[in-house]
């Protein structure tokens, strides 16, 4: 009943594609097929530990220059496509928009993300990066955990929405450089439940990464708490 409900909404109000503007094509989702299939994705030349795309095509495995003479505390990391463009807009709409059906589009990237790059089986739970309690507060959602719940429903594995905090409430990275972002970030997490954590495979997950400082510093927090290892994806990446 509830499938022949959503079937008669969307034949009286056709779901119209953010990016064109036209009916999407797509079942049950918004962006239709021609917008969906436009957006840059990476598949090639990714750093093996941080996903940092590297301009030219390199066939062979090779880790980036930052993560060398700054090993991150995460495993591994990686992003579904550039921030630039429509992927970009798209990213705007959910954060600051209040565009929160597109967190089920907008997942289909990140589970082909996992899927690729990560050995799925292996993750044991989904944590989204959480949001200090008074931002929450003001954006009444966050986004991340939009993303990280319908992840987690795509890969079937256990969804943790509050065992990693945020405690510290820190200043926007949008003008800092590596070094600063790494440094605001410091002591912004702790976990509160590492009994849910230890000895398990995290995979964290966010809708933007730039340097990844957001990502170490939750991997800093998870690993003292216990975890076995930590993998982290992102919905687009800023170079």
């Amino acid at each position: 009943m509830f499938k022949l409900f959503k079937s008669l909404l969307d034949a009286l109000f056709p779901r119209l594609c953010p990016i064109c503007g036209k009916p999407s094509d797509r079942p049950e989702r918004t962006i239709c097929w021609d917008c969906f299939s436009s957006i840059d994705l990476y598949r090639e030349s990714l750093c093996e530990r941080c996903g940092r795309f590297a301009e030219g095509e390199i066939k062979h495995a090779f880790t980036c220059s930052v993560c060398l003479s700054m090993p991150p505390l995460f495993d591994k990391a990686r992003a579904a496509g550039r921030f630039s463009f429509e992927l970009r807009d798209l990213v705007h709409q959910l954060k600051y928009g209040g565009a929160t059906w597109l967190a089920s589009d907008l997942a289909d990237f990140l589970e082909g993300c996992v899927t690729a790059h990560f050995p799925s089986k292996k993750i044991d739970v989904v944590l989204p990066v959480p949001l200090h309690p008074l931002r929450l507060r003001e954006r009444t959602y966050n986004q991340a955990s939009l993303l990280a719940e319908e992840l987690a429903k795509r890969l079937d594995r256990r969804f943790d929405n509050c065992s990693l905090i945020r405690i510290r409430q820190t200043e926007t990275q949008t003008h800092f450089n590596a070094k600063e972002r790494r440094k605001n970030m410091n002591g912004a997490f702790s976990v509160i439940r590492p009994e849910w954590i230890q000895k398990r495979t995290v995979l964290l997950v966010d809708d933007v990464m730039t340097t990844g400082s957001t990502f170490d510093a939750c991997a800093y927090a998870l690993k003292k708490a216990g975890a076995r290892t930590v993998w982290a994806v992102a919905l687009a990446r800023g170079q």
